[in-house]
């Protein structure tokens, strides 16, 4: 018998599930907002090609500071999404469709998904533990 996983593990990669679709998100606005900067600012060059070092206040120097202070967060939220569609790919069809109706789509409760999966309540909460178990190997937690 596999042995449980602590609760706040259980609901740390609960969260991070529910979190999938909008990490998704902002990854691909990050992506853009990055490409756009990037070719706005030149990068803060004067006319003779070398960097700026005399400026007050250096606008391209305060956008690429906020980009790296995101960085970090983004490349967590990356690493997260990389995570879950590694775990996602290697479930069956009946699990996915359980991690789909329980923490994408948010408007099943754990009878619904019972209802809808036409399984029994022992079954689903097995079911449902075994993933997390499976998302919390593959983030690293346990």
């Amino acid at each position: 018998m596999e042995e449980r996983i602590e609760r706040h593990i259980n609901q740390y990669v609960e969260a991070e599930l529910r979190n999938y679709r909008t990490y998704k998100k902002l990854i691909e606005e990050y992506d853009k907002e990055l490409l756009y900067t990037g070719a706005k600012s030149g990068l803060g060059k004067d006319p003779t090609g070398r960097f700026s070092q005399n400026q007050i206040s250096d606008p391209t120097h305060d956008e690429v500071a906020r980009i790296i202070a995101n960085e970090q967060r983004v490349s967590r939220m990356k690493d997260v999404v990389k995570c879950i569609e590694d775990v996602l790919e290697e479930l069956s069809e009946e699990e996915t469709r359980l991690v789909e109706m329980k923490y994408f789509k948010s408007c099943y409760t754990d009878f619904g998904i019972i209802s809808e999966l036409h399984i029994g309540q022992t079954k689903y909460y097995g079911d449902k533990r075994r993933i997390i178990r499976r998302f919390a190997l593959r983030m690293r937690l346990i």
